[in-house]
């Protein structure tokens, strides 16, 4: 029987450009767009589909397992980050929660959503074929706007009132003499950031309450409160050479990769400062070295780069003008506690056959 219903999905398939399946203990219910098709459960399959949890053990506590369990409907819980594992349950997992694995979605014919636990979906653009997958995929938006923009605002303070040197010298008992050109205000400057979203829009309120002018580039462009200007993405040329802080927060896409290179950090003021906190593939890296080697711009405030960790030989390392930070800026102590509140949510909303909060628009790849 279970033949038979793979089959009638595959013929289904050929027909409707959208289309996913799910099972669950009550019922195994074939979805293609709008058209249903129930199958009673004890009819068709004798095994439980899955769930499977790919989060590291300290974030998948006893606690959250039970509340998954609350809403699993006869689906069997799996918690493991193990490839060879995963690989022996492919034809079982229906939902994947956490991170990846994300070259093993498409060979997982069951599998109907995917819950990330991070905010970029970098994974769409290494596995393309899962844009014309009918899995839907979901991430946790809207759980990072705070702290990124703590920690972006934390890097460019301590860049502008020379905390890293001050920090060396104090590691030396050195009391190091700073005088007035040394550091900068952040009031009357422009920022410009580079995809401008729900983080952009708490950067930007950060931004304006120190006196800053701001300006979000996006797809399109509105003017929504004074002292902030929305312009299209491709104005970006035109705009760079007003900017003293460019903050990249932009998703990795195939639009997206190495959107800052080498004819951008030209454009820019030699004054300017370069945060990047969003992914570093969207810099080409060597052109930024470069760029900062030559004076072209004044410094670069790094918590992503393209290769992660870092290599130990590469120049940005020894850089006087450069910060880096370990990729950490969306954590938060209550990071897990968030991102299982929106699990949890679209887990019953799955169950319902209902929307989706967060869906990515895989074609898009945000």
């Amino acid at each position: 029987m279970l033949t038979y219903i793979t089959g009638l999905y595959m013929q289904f398939s050929s027909f409707f450009r959208k289309k996913f399946y799910y099972f669950n203990k009550k019922n195994a219910t074939l979805y293609i767009d709008d058209i249903k098709v129930y199958f009673w459960y004890y009819c068709i399959m004798d095994i439980n589909t899955i769930i499977l949890v790919n989060l590291p053990s300290d974030r998948f506590s006893i606690e959250y397992r039970e509340k998954i369990a609350l809403l699993a409907q006869g689906r069997e819980i799996i918690h493991s980050s193990d490839r060879v594992e995963i690989e022996k349950i492919l034809d079982r997992i229906e939902i994947c929660i956490g991170f990846g694995p994300w070259d093993l979605f498409t060979k997982m014919p069951r599998l109907a959503w995917v819950q990330s636990w991070g905010a970029g979906v970098d994974g769409l653009v290494a596995n393309p074929d899962l844009i014309k997958h009918p899995v839907k995929i979901t991430n946790t938006l809207g759980i990072h706007k705070e702290q990124l923009t703590e920690h972006i605002f934390a890097m460019i303070l301590a860049w502008s009132r020379k905390f890293p040197v001050v920090f060396a010298s104090q590691k030396k008992n050195e009391w190091f003499r700073i005088i007035d050109v040394d550091v900068p205000v952040i009031a009357g400057k422009t920022m410009l950031i580079l995809g401008y979203g729900s983080i952009g829009e708490q950067c930007a309120k950060v931004a304006l309450s120190f006196g800053m002018k701001v300006i979000g580039l996006r797809r399109s462009e509105s003017n929504p409160v004074p002292g902030l200007r929305i312009e299209r993405a491709d104005k970006l040329n035109s705009i760079l050479p007003e900017a003293d802080y460019v903050v990249n927060i932009l998703p990795y896409t195939k639009d997206t990769l190495s959107f800052m290179a080498k004819e951008e950090f030209k454009l820019m003021k030699k004054s300017a400062v370069y945060v990047n906190v969003g992914r570093g593939a969207t810099t080409d890296e060597a052109a930024l070295i470069e760029a900062l080697k030559t004076g072209e711009i004044a410094a670069a405030l790094l918590d992503v780069t393209t290769r992660e960790p870092l290599p130990a030989d590469s120049p940005l390392w020894n850089m006087d003008n450069v910060i880096i930070t370990p990729h950490y800026a969306g954590m938060r102590p209550d990071y897990s506690e968030m991102a299982m509140d929106i699990t949890l949510e679209n887990l019953a909303r799955f169950n319902r056959g209902e929307d989706l909060i967060n869906e990515i628009n895989k074609s898009a790849g945000y």
